[in-house]
């Protein structure tokens, strides 16, 4: 069967031997589709978890599954959970980390000399951290903190290993044609191995000691609810796979956000002395995820301008679960048709489209926080989805927000942070969850000693 493609200019269908792909140009189109009708999750990601881990966690269910354990974690996630249990924890454990880094520069043959510090270990030290309160009850110290960032690290990069990465291309080749992606089951490289059986055995001794120490977290107690049914290793092996994707999805995207955040701001010296002064000025308060977005505007107005200008999600991935006709405008001639995307086709959309075209966003490629100063145009909102779209969009959202405000403003309280010009774009790798991680951002900063 020979390839074929048709382009609209609202999307482009892609027929081959391996079935359909549809990449999506137009946010109408894509609300269309990932909205208004119930699509699988992107297969083949769901069947590498699957292997992984070996449990098809939320971010990958589809239907009923999805639905149940959804309603497990989600209670523990919302924005007011955060702020009356979480968002204490996130600013204690960044004010610790960040005067542990201030105290060991006074004591550097020359107090307040200018350090080097590589951003995105450092933030995804306080990350974890943060996390195994949120998992565990108790915050990670410094050293558990620097094992879970580095098995992490390890156990989700993307895979690139010669001899695994040519079976699962042929494997996936197959499958594709048999119609039953998700039935894969992909190799994975020895150095990832290792490192997930680290990370899940590591999760399980900490599960245990939380019992035997009777701090279980209430997210603990409702996802034992949520596996009730399982046999004892069956429920703790789901409940691990649980941790580590909210581990890996909680650290993996806020650090991304945080480093792209920080270096834009050394890159800008306006924006930094702006966010800084607030920083240093603005008293502590109620920690309610709106009341901090108030409070500081500038930071807020650097985190929405970030993640417009960096997209840590890349890319919005479905499969068509039904035949859908969607409406498009032919290429060429501009006649309009209905166009039959067949069930099992790929869908694609690349936030990225929305986020950087000239004619939505004034000088796109600039960063600046300001454009967020005043209301966004009914083209921009819609266009804009920094944590994706419907009810499968990010269920931590309100997490992300109070942690990168609040550790955002315990590093600037603590450092000066040198201008520094970055490469544009700042380079990135991508994980084997799809997001994007900026590669060698480091900072330059003077530490602010206490007076």
């Amino acid at each position: 069967m020979a390839k074929s493609k048709c382009r609209y200019t609202e999307f482009t269908v892609h027929r081959g031997l391996l079935g359909c792909e549809v990449n999506i140009n137009a946010i109408g189109t894509a609300r269309a589709l990932f909205l208004k009708q119930t699509q699988w999750r992107y297969r083949p990601l769901a069947a590498l978890l699957r292997s992984a881990i070996k449990h098809r966690v939320m971010i990958v269910a589809d239907g009923e599954e999805w639905e149940r354990t959804r309603a497990a974690i989600m209670p523990h996630l919302s924005a007011s959970r955060v702020a009356d249990d979480y968002a204490i924890v996130i600013k204690t454990v960044a004010d610790q980390i960040f005067d542990d880094l201030v105290d060991r520069s006074a004591r550097g043959a020359t107090p307040a000399a200018a350090m080097e510090i590589e951003v995105e270990s450092l933030m995804r030290v306080v990350i974890s951290s943060v996390m195994g309160y949120v998992l565990f009850g108790r915050s990670l110290c410094a050293g558990e903190a620097q094992f879970l960032e580095k098995t992490l690290s390890s156990a989700s990069q993307a895979l690139r290993g010669k001899i695994p990465t040519v079976v699962n291309g042929a494997v996936a080749a197959v499958m594709r044609l048999l119609r039953c992606p998700e039935r894969q089951t992909f190799i994975l490289p020895t150095q990832q191995r290792r490192a997930l059986k680290d990370l899940t055995d590591w999760i399980a001794r900490k599960i245990d000691g939380a019992k035997l120490g009777s701090v279980e977290t209430s997210l603990l107690v409702s996802l034992r609810s949520r596996f009730a049914d399982r046999e004892p290793a069956d429920q703790m092996r789901c409940i691990v796979a649980e941790y580590v994707m909210m581990l890996t999805a909680g650290i993996e995207t806020t650090a991304a956000a945080l480093t792209f955040a920080i270096a834009e701001i050394a890159n800008n010296p306006s924006v930094r002395d702006e966010v800084t002064q607030e920083a240093r000025q603005v008293a502590d308060g109620s920690f309610d995820g709106e009341v901090l977005t108030v409070r500081y505007p500038a930071i807020y107005r650097t985190l929405r301008e970030t993640l417009r200008r960096h997209t840590i999600v890349p890319t919005m991935l479905r499969e068509a679960k039904t035949d859908v006709e969607v409406r498009g405008m032919k290429n060429g001639d501009g006649r309009a048709e209905m166009v039959k995307i067949r069930r099992g086709s790929v869908l694609r959309y690349l936030p990225v489209q929305g986020n950087m075209r000239r004619s939505i966003w004034e000088q796109p490629h600039r960063f600046d926080p300001n454009r967020f100063a005043r209301p966004l145009t009914a083209e921009q909102k819609r266009n804009h989805h920094t944590f994706g779209l419907g009810p499968q969009s990010c269920p931590g959202r309100a997490m992300a927000i109070t942690e990168t405000i609040l550790i955002l403003r315990a590093f600037l309280r603590r450092f000066d942070l040198e201008y520094r010009e970055i490469a544009q774009p700042i380079r990135v790798t991508r994980n084997a969850l799809l997001t994007i991680r900026p590669v060698g951002v480091t900072a330059r900063v003077r530490a602010v000693l206490p007076s």
